[in-house]
């Protein structure tokens, strides 16, 4: 078994790592490791949001100003994902925006949609709740490796199916799902594929057209380095002569500012998913966050991550830990799971020595962003091994 000091040769954060991470306050005092949960604080975003709060202060309702900002978002979450900004709407949450595009489906016709159990609950619950309304609900389960293949969605491909939807990365234990391949077979039968992005948009590139995604949702609040209020909903061009959401309000109109209440005239572009007021601060906050991912450029972030990734599994098993994690590097995402006997437990000590994960499905979860470094990872070890009896081990 190597020792902690040979492994941590094997890889060194580069100098433009180190400066990226000291615009991020929280490394002062503590190592940020839940970036699925929610990304560290930049002074970007601090500075952004006294801006937001200086323009309410010094002109009272400037929402001409603010609407800039919205649409300065749409615009450069488009560059992100390769997509045109008409083909971009701002939600107040992935959820809302789902159901709006939830709310274009007619279940007489085709009469099935499809999920897979990495889904997240939020998203499944949407989806249960379209039996209400006619649809016909199919289910993809994980097998016994924690891994869900494009071959175990061979059951809910047919005429019947109107839209898959799949977790580009599962939220409990870091896998990544193969999108291009469930694009294709999305479009042999007609169907549409639904991706939620959130747990991994921002950590590494994904052209939405490359890929052929019909529909993407995701939010700012994770790898985007913003704020919770934003969600970000791509809609493919071609989809919009025939999706029309019974939810929408104001900012789904072809004019916000037609005030009156003769008629509802959507959005001829994807704004028509949109709802009520936005949340500007958070608006602020955002585009403050993805800006500075922009900055980085997503190519360089995923190797980043990648490598710091394949540290800590090989540092686990080194050290005798257990993976939830899929080990094929092509199988997952930003996150490491890590079993545990009392995850809960775990992260809460975890916190008491300054290290910050979270939990899920009794994994403790680590996730990483361009600013982590080798050295929080060998952090982590040094307290799991004070630990031990909270952990799952091979020894």
């Amino acid at each position: 078994m190597k020792n902690k000091t040979e492994s941590a040769k094997t890889l060194q954060a580069p100098s433009e790592v180190l400066a990226f991470r000291r615009q991020f306050p929280i490394f002062e005092t503590k190592i940020h490791l839940a970036n699925n949960s929610k990304g560290a604080l930049s002074h970007s975003v601090m500075a952004a949001h006294q801006d937001y709060l200086t323009s309410w202060l010094e002109k009272g309702a400037p929402w001409g100003l603010w609407v800039e900002k919205h649409e300065a978002l749409r615009a450069a979450f488009a560059r992100l994902i390769g997509a045109g900004v008409h083909e971009v709407a701002i939600c107040p949450s992935a959820t809302v925006g789902l159901a709006s595009v939830a709310s274009c489906f007619d279940w007489r016709k085709r009469k099935a949609l499809a999920f897979d159990d990495f889904s997240f609950p939020s998203v499944a619950y949407l989806w249960h709740a379209q039996a209400m309304r006619g649809a016909e609900i199919r289910r993809v389960h994980a097998n016994e490796q924690s891994e869900i293949p494009v071959r175990a969605f061979d059951h809910v491909f047919d005429d019947r199916l109107q839209f898959l939807s799949v977790a580009h990365v599962c939220y409990k234990n870091g896998h990544r799902m193969d999108l291009s391949s469930l694009a294709r077979r999305c479009r042999d039968v007609g169907a549409f594929l639904i991706v939620d992005d959130y747990q991994s948009c921002g950590s590494r590139p994904l052209d939405v057209k490359e890929t052929g995604i019909d529909i993407l949702v995701t939010g700012t609040l994770k790898f985007l380095l913003g704020s919770a209020g934003v969600a970000l909903v791509y809609v493919r061009e071609g989809l919009l002569d025939e999706l029309h959401p019974t939810i929408t309000g104001w900012f789904g109109q072809t004019n916000p500012d037609d005030f009156q209440v003769e008629r509802h005239t959507e959005a001829k572009d994807a704004t028509r998913f949109q709802c009520g007021t936005p949340a500007i601060p958070s608006v602020y906050d955002s585009l403050a966050g993805l800006e500075l991912v922009e900055t980085i450029g997503l190519n360089e972030i995923g190797r980043w991550i990648e490598s710091l990734t394949a540290f800590l599994i090989t540092r686990l098993q080194e050290e005798g830990f257990v993976p939830a994690t899929p080990l094929d590097p092509a199988k997952r995402g930003p996150q490491v799971a890590i079993r545990s006997n009392d995850a809960v437990l775990a992260v809460t000590e975890l916190a008491r020595r300054n290290i910050i994960a979270t939990s899920r499905d009794n994994n403790v979860r680590a996730a990483f962003h361009y600013y982590n470094t080798p050295q929080d990872i060998e952090e982590l070890l040094e307290a799991l091994k004070d630990m031990k009896g909270l952990m799952l081990s091979e020894q």
